[in-house]
């Protein structure tokens, strides 16, 4: 029996979710993962209802014009009129800031044996899962500063 998981197989992460849909999906293939993405995990139950609670209008409008196929030029006028500190990328880079401010891998290692309710495995998915979406950001931020300051060859 062969121990690699079959595109239509049930991912062997827990995701529920087909293998070619979550870990087997080809990097250029996950183009999105939205918060619905975040109910596969149990770590934190109620987070993703929490975050779109917490999102401003206009992107909850923005969401929803997108998936109906409607224009989204409205909630992008209210989105480029936020302030900064409204922005939801503010609020990822700031929790970033605080997750990471005094990050030790040693003293999370002690942590690890003791864990009763996040598993090791689980904690290991999860954090597989946010690498994901970190990936998925630093991608997009990278076309983009490509995109609008192409390097000029010179020293900077």
């Amino acid at each position: 029996m062969s121990s690699h998981a079959g595109r239509n197989d049930p991912c062997g992460c827990g995701s529920g979710q087909k293998y070619e849909d979550c870990c087997g999906a080809p990097k250029d293939k996950v183009t999105n993962m939205r918060v619905k993405d975040l109910n596969v995990f149990e770590l934190t139950p109620g987070l993703a209802d929490a975050l779109s609670a917490s999102l401003d209008a206009a992107y909850l409008e923005y969401f929803t014009a997108d998936c109906s196929g409607t224009s989204t030029s409205e909630a992008e006028r209210r989105i480029a009129s936020m302030p900064e500190e409204k922005r939801y990328l503010t609020r990822v880079l700031d929790s970033l800031d605080s997750a990471f401010a005094d990050f030790d891998t040693e003293i999370a290692m002690l942590d690890l044996p003791h864990m009763q309710k996040r598993k090791p495995e689980a904690i290991k998915h999860y954090l597989e899962f946010r690498l994901r979406q970190f990936r998925m950001l630093l991608d997009e931020v990278e076309d983009y500063v490509e995109e609008r300051f192409p390097a000029t060859g010179g020293h900077s």
